[in-house]
């Protein structure tokens, strides 16, 4: 994994944000934050690895797919490599709109997604996705993805598969970084995923407990931030995409 930029520690009103997600999507992330005039540094805590197996079978169950589900960019950078340039007669879908909008630029093509919302629950609400009666569904996602979309869209009829791209691996985490930034103003850390909320508290020990709780939090989903609840995060705030995200930053400016 890259070394992750040390930044200068200069007193501010603003904290460093710290992406808390795989690397690719959190570098790319730090940039389009960077232009908007928010400090913000990837702070990876684990990463994904490809499934070569699964990918090499991805073609061919897309091709026979009526659907094809993505539920992360994670997954679109991995699987669609494979079927760029595949006549492909299924029809596209993503659970959140910045997985749409990177899916519909690799594709050219249109891509159903929720306009409110980022989850299961928003995509299933959709028209398209409430008759599916003799059509096959193929989920691309990671190793263990929540049920709860392939389970919903099997009771309306779907032939569903599961095509799991990645799995997800520790990695070296530069807690050097997060001290290095306590030690001067708790930096804010957005978490895109229950299951990273609960990998960075097992990280962090009992030796850095007190300085993550006084961190500030910013989920991507309510089911996020009722996680950081749980993990003892007192008031975690909620930016539901990148654009509620750089207001939330915005209202704090002096």
């Amino acid at each position: 994994m890259p070394a992750t930029p040390r930044p200068t520690l200069l007193p501010t009103l603003l904290p460093t944000l710290l992406l808390v997600r795989p690397q690719a999507q959190a570098a790319q992330q730090a940039q389009r934050l960077a232009a908007a005039g928010i400090a913000a540094l990837p702070f990876c805590i684990e990463d994904t690895v490809a499934d070569d197996a699964a990918l090499s079978a991805l073609p061919q169950q897309a091709e026979a797919a009526d659907w094809l589900v993505f539920v992360s960019p994670s997954c679109i950078d991995l699987a669609w490599p494979q079927l760029a340039g595949l006549p492909l007669a299924a029809r596209l879908a993503c659970v959140g709109r910045a997985s749409a909008d990177k899916l519909a630029a690799l594709s050219g093509r249109a891509v159903l997604h929720p306009p409110q919302g980022n989850d299961s629950d928003a995509l299933l609400a959709l028209p398209p996705l409430q008759q599916l009666a003799g059509q096959t569904v193929l989920i691309v996602r990671g190793d263990g993805g929540r049920p709860q979309l392939g389970e919903t869209l099997a009771r309306r009829g779907a032939r569903v598969h599961y095509a799991e791209v990645y799995r997800r691996v520790p990695v070296a985490t530069d807690w050097a970084l997060f001290d290095r930034l306590a030690a001067d103003s708790p930096p804010a850390l957005l978490i895109t995923s229950s299951h990273g909320a609960r990998l960075l508290f097992r990280q962090a020990g009992a030796t850095r407990h007190n300085a993550l709780l006084a961190c500030r939090f910013i989920a991507l989903h309510p089911r996020i931030a009722a996680t950081l609840q749980q993990l003892g995060v007192a008031q975690p705030q909620l930016a539901a995409d990148e654009t509620a995200l750089r207001a939330l930053f915005a209202a704090r400016q002096p």
